[in-house]
């Protein structure tokens, strides 16, 4: 296929953005036609072009583990919360607001700080995260409802017990700052805590002295946070988008720069990304997933009904203990040990994701979800239709690509670019990985905004590599986990 660079111009948001706006990578390419619900529901309902079936052996990927899925969608909700538009309506990027910052900051983790968002947090002058006292789940509130900075990563199981190795990574940075057993990110100890300060007037002490406790409180949690932030944005970096990613592109993205997509002084998130880039991770999902020795299950129930307890599947909600994720499979985090691997990215998705329960649909109703719209791929192509993303013909010209063929994509009609994404993976790589259209699009729009994000490592110290791994310079999710208390020695 060509090599050549396309002359789109590089994508801009609405003049009037804020930095939480959705905008345009390729402004330039017309929207698709809308087709509206016949055609989504010809590629997207059960029995469909897009129903893949139970997942079987031959649709596995040979290498990637099957973690790196959910990692991918804690990703995208540390990036993107679109709750304004609406299926069958026609909204400008601009118009919408992204309730996620566009930056790479963890802020479903951390929120607005201990002061904001107290809730996220124990109480504890540490800043520590708050878990559940049984150490395999969120801390909840009564109703069961997680205290966590973003309620869609408890929408499964398996996100859910991500995001909580995140918690605990973020408590065990900090315990090992305090004890002086690791540095800060600029390699610098921090001092000793001070004396606690006395139930006293203290006459003649300088405001230093009056401040010092807090101070120091304040400076642990900003050197937890910055560390936990760094090594999160290294992994995406450097082991997440390299599992994903045409390697040839992103080495270019990386060593030169994205041609396509400028964030600009004011960050936007490009809905060819938030709509069709990312959602094309759906194809990875499996039918079932092996969670420990003792307990396997499906994503959703079969019966959407199903009671969520005695546990049976993967919905999110409360985990007891034996529940809990064993992550060897889930990672490559152990030579002797094999991890399951993710679905192959191809133009299907698991037949399960084609009839979502109430609670995998945000903001859906009981009673009033149709089962036409219960579908993910049918959701994912009426909602590329209400934000006027282009054919996946066209972005692939735009940047300089052959399109595929009416034969390989099935059809000579403009191609949603969801279903564009899947097949081009499919056609071009067998699925190992994605192609030129959607690595551009996922690799451009991830190295971009790590690089626009103002406390990324990009932007503070360029030159930083990870402290905490075994290795020095390399940090990989096997490090985190390991760090967060998930692996035994």
């Amino acid at each position: 296929m060509s090599a050549s660079h396309g002359t789109t111009p590089c994508g801009r948001a609405n003049p009037s953005a804020t930095s939480g706006d959705f905008g345009r990578m390729f402004p330039n390419p017309a929207p698709r036609k809308a087709t509206g619900l016949p055609l989504a529901l010809k590629y997207g309902a059960p029995g469909g072009i897009a129903d893949g079936g139970p997942t079987s052996d031959g649709q596995l990927s040979p290498e990637i583990p099957a973690g790196f899925t959910f990692l991918g969608q804690f990703i995208d909700h540390d990036l993107t919360l679109d709750v304004l538009s609406v299926l069958g309506g026609r909204f400008e990027p601009g118009d919408i607001t992204d309730f996620r910052t566009p930056r790479l900051d963890m802020d479903s983790v951390y929120g607005g700080g201990p002061v904001v968002s107290r809730h996220l947090y124990d109480g504890s002058p540490q800043g520590k995260l708050a878990i559940n006292p049984n150490g395999v789940d969120f801390a909840r509130i009564d109703s069961d409802v997680a205290r966590i900075g973003d309620p869609r990563n408890d929408e499964n199981m398996l996100l859910a017990q991500l995001h909580l190795q995140m918690i605990k990574f973020h408590n065990h940075v900090t315990d090992l700052l305090a004890q002086g057993t690791i540095t800060d990110a600029f390699g610098r100890r921090l001092p000793p805590k001070p004396a606690d300060e006395p139930p006293t007037q203290q006459p003649g002490a300088t405001l230093d002295q009056l401040l010092d406790v807090d101070n120091y409180y304040e400076a642990l949690y900003a050197s937890a946070r910055q560390l936990v932030q760094w090594h999160y944005q290294w992994i995406i970096l450097h082991e997440f988008l390299p599992n994903f990613v045409d390697p040839a592109i992103l080495r270019d993205i990386v060593d030169n720069g994205p041609r396509f997509f400028d964030p600009g002084e004011k960050p936007f998130m490009p809905i060819e990304f938030s709509a069709a880039g990312f959602r094309a991770f759906h194809s990875t999902i499996r039918s079932t997933y092996r969670i420990n020795e003792k307990f396997s299950g499906k994503l959703f129930p079969d019966n959407p009904d199903a009671p969520a307890l005695p546990r049976t599947d993967l919905r999110g909600g409360p985990v007891l203990p034996e529940h809990a994720i064993d992550w060897r499979f889930f990672f490559d985090v152990s030579r002797s040990f094999r991890p399951q691997t993710t679905r192959r990215i191809q133009g299907s998705i698991n037949t399960q994701l084609l009839d979502l329960p109430v609670s995998a649909v945000p903001g859906a109703k009981p009673g009033a979800l149709a089962r036409p719209v219960a579908s993910l791929a049918v959701r994912n192509l009426l909602r590329s239709e209400a934000l006027g993303l282009p054919s996946g013909q066209d972005i692939a010209r735009a940047i300089g690509d052959v399109p595929l063929s009416d034969a390989e994509l099935g059809t000579g009609e403009p191609m949603y670019l969801w279903y564009y994404i899947l097949r081009e993976a499919e056609v071009r790589n067998r699925g190992r990985h994605f192609g030129p259209v959607g690595s551009r699009i996922i690799g451009e729009t991830l190295v971009a905004l790590l690089r626009a994000t103002p406390s990324s490592y990009h932007q503070v110290y360029p030159t930083w590599q990870p402290t905490l791994g075994e290795t020095p310079g390399r940090f990989e999710m096997a490090d985190l986990l390991y760090l967060a208390g998930a692996l035994k020695d």
